[in-house]
């Protein structure tokens, strides 16, 4: 009777402890997958922020400007 009283005790010991692991594991999980979605959302923005730089600088452009700023891209060299 005492060695099953023991038992259980160990037990119960054992799953507290792993039920407090699993926890841990699954907040770091959590604060991972928000840090990766932060640094998702920012560079985003970025991103936006200098298409919206070259439109700008594009629509400011005459349509010779346009065509030698983009002379670059062009297979045919013009």
């Amino acid at each position: 009777m005492i060695l099953i009283a023991k038992l259980k005790s160990y037990l119960a010991t054992i799953g507290t402890a792993l039920a407090i692991l699993a926890g841990v594991f699954f907040y770091g999980q959590r604060a991972g997958r928000t840090a990766a979605k932060d640094a998702q959302a920012a560079a985003n923005a970025k991103a936006i922020k200098r298409a919206g730089e070259v439109e700008n600088e594009v629509k400011n452009l005459d349509d010779a400007g346009v065509d030698d700023a983009l002379g670059k891209w062009m297979r045919d060299k013009r």
